[in-house]
């Protein structure tokens, strides 16, 4: 198992409405699986992984791909925003 650290920008009630109570307990600190990625813990938090997915940053490096994670790593997840109508 590992463990990260998660941060919400844009609102952590935007990202973990459909989180366990048992996983929105531990927050800010998650734990998964060996081999874990992005997409694995946008999943457990119940974040969307295809339309509307947030952008992510590791260590303060943002990921384009589904990364792998590793123990100790810091995890920013943002709010992505689209430009409205006029």
């Amino acid at each position: 198992m590992i463990t990260v650290h998660v941060q919400f920008f844009g609102g952590i009630h935007l990202f973990t409405r459909q989180v366990s109570t048992e996983i929105a307990r531990g927050l800010p600190e998650v734990r998964l699986p060996d081999g874990a990625t992005i997409d694995d813990l946008l999943k457990l938090l119940g974040v969307p992984t295809t339309d509307g997915r947030p952008l992510v940053s590791i260590n303060r490096f943002y990921q384009r791909d589904n990364a792998p994670l590793r123990p100790g790593d810091q995890v920013q997840i943002f709010r992505t925003v689209v430009g409205g109508a006029r």
